[in-house]
């Protein structure tokens, strides 16, 4: 069934079963319709870097730091593809996803600019305006309250293919897990090295428990809040602390995101049909 118009941060529920939400688990297909899975191509092999959020019928929205590679060049767009529906990492095509060659990849102007991952949030544009189905839909840009404050203490939603607490790097189904907001001096105070990766235009958030959070393979994705019953975008995962030697993320710290609010202008600028 295809939808010509369809409101944001709202989910199908007469068409797929929504359960109550637990602790990363599996999510069903559908219930988290705004979850795009973006790859790129090096030496000819495809391979997954991140999730992103679909917000409009035109826009993307995921980290810069997806579209640079492990030597921090920058990705050519033409080795960018993203895909709309995909529920099961190792079936990217099927009957409701949608692949999507993008139009254009934008990197905020700051990106980089005062540390290593300030700014760090793209736009990817679809060349052609999607049509929503119950697999497609797109989750809600923030609308006040705009400051950080205002989302202290509340939880958010993520969900994505990152790396599971059986250590595999990627999960072949998402999962979702909820993980509360902590102000910018309480983040500072857990660990010095967050004066290098936080700035004003991020927040941290976690539980610090060692086992629930965003990891590996989650870049990109979304923390969403409901807001007035629909599913509003407000961080982007953008990093989190390593374990003592290894590369995999350390859910005993807190874990930085973008905060997508002090964007919205800018965002905005690649969709001038975009409405709230």
């Amino acid at each position: 069934m295809f939808y010509e118009t369809v409101g944001c941060g709202r989910v199908d529920t007469a068409n797929i079963y929504v359960p109550l939400i637990l602790e990363g688990k599996t999510i069903e297909r559908g219930q988290w319709p705004w979850l795009v899975s973006v790859y790129s191509y090096s030496n000819l092999r495809l391979g997954f870097q991140c999730g992103a959020t679909l917000i409009s019928n035109k826009l993307v929205v995921t980290a810069a730091h997806c579209f640079f590679d492990d030597y921090n060049r920058r990705v050519k767009p033409d080795d960018v593809l993203i895909i709309l529906g995909q529920y099961n990492l190792k079936r990217p095509q099927d009957q409701v996803t949608k692949i999507v060659y993008p139009q254009s990849v934008n990197i905020h102007p700051d990106y980089q600019k005062l540390n290593k991952i300030d700014s760090d949030i793209a736009i990817v544009v679809i060349p052609e305006r999607v049509r929503f189905t119950t697999y497609i839909r797109p989750a809600c840009l923030w609308k006040g309250p705009e400051t950080k404050k205002s989302i202290v203490g509340k939880t958010g939603f993520i969900a994505g293919w990152g790396r599971d607490e059986n250590g595999n790097f990627f999960t072949e189904l998402p999962k979702q897990t909820e993980i509360p907001v902590v102000s910018d001096a309480e983040c500072l105070r857990s660990n010095d090295v967050f004066t290098k990766i936080t700035s004003d235009v991020t927040f941290c958030a976690g539980w610090r428990n060692g086992t629930e959070g965003p990891c590996n393979g989650d870049s990109g994705g979304s923390l969403v809040f409901d807001k007035d019953g629909r599913w509003t975008l407000r961080g982007v995962v953008s990093t989190s602390l390593l374990t003592d030697g290894s590369n995999t993320c350390n859910l005993n710290e807190y874990v930085v995101f973008t905060d997508v609010v002090p964007f919205t202008d800018w965002i905005l600028s690649f969709d001038k049909d975009y409405e709230y």
